[in-house]
């Protein structure tokens, strides 16, 4: 005899089975296609800083990051958007699948969340590596390792993180109808 059908212990159980196997893969899908809207993203940092580059050195600009001393911190940085994608990505998608929130909203919302975090985190490397020496010189390393950086990314990152985070949240929405448990 099954536990469905010992009646009302049988039925809660199925209820509650169907729920955190609805709830596990639609934070499958929002990981995984985060993940790809991140890579989308930085992919497209990448090449607006080529083309910015590119207007004075022309097509070796394609590598600036081999040039730059601070590359370490631009590959954290794009380590922890990835990772903080994969994060954003679950919750947008308990959001979009399970509470049925507008996907377009939800994909932008945690595009940002994504963006600003990601950049914190990758800043924190820079700050503990150099900026911490500069505390209490004229310098300002919060400036330098923190609110620069914020915002230029987020002057620059604003459109694509528009753009992916629509096309995020659509393909988590579409996603979640067909991978239905």
């Amino acid at each position: 005899m099954k536990i469905a059908d010992k009646g009302y212990d049988g039925y809660i159980y199925s209820k509650v089975r169907a729920y955190f196997s609805t709830h596990m893969t639609s934070q499958q899908i929002g990981s995984r296609i985060a993940v790809k809207s991140a890579l989308i993203g930085i992919a497209i940092a990448y090449l607006i800083m080529s083309t910015l580059i590119g207007l004075d050195e022309g097509i070796t600009a394609i590598f600036w990051l081999a040039e730059v001393d601070y590359w370490p911190h631009l590959l954290f940085g794009a380590f922890s958007l990835t990772l903080m994608g994969s994060i954003f990505g679950r919750l947008a998608a308990t959001e979009i699948i399970e509470r049925k929130k507008d996907h377009s909203w939800v994909g932008i919302k945690y595009g940002f969340l994504t963006l600003i975090t990601g950049t914190l985190i990758g800043s924190t490397v820079g700050f503990l590596q150099e900026g911490l020496d500069n505390i209490g010189t004229p310098d300002n390393p919060f400036e330098d390792y923190y609110f620069k950086p914020l915002f230029w990314v987020i002057i620059f990152g604003s459109i694509p993180v528009l753009l992916v985070g629509l096309w995020f949240g659509r393909t988590i929405k579409k996603a979640g109808k067909i991978e239905k448990p």
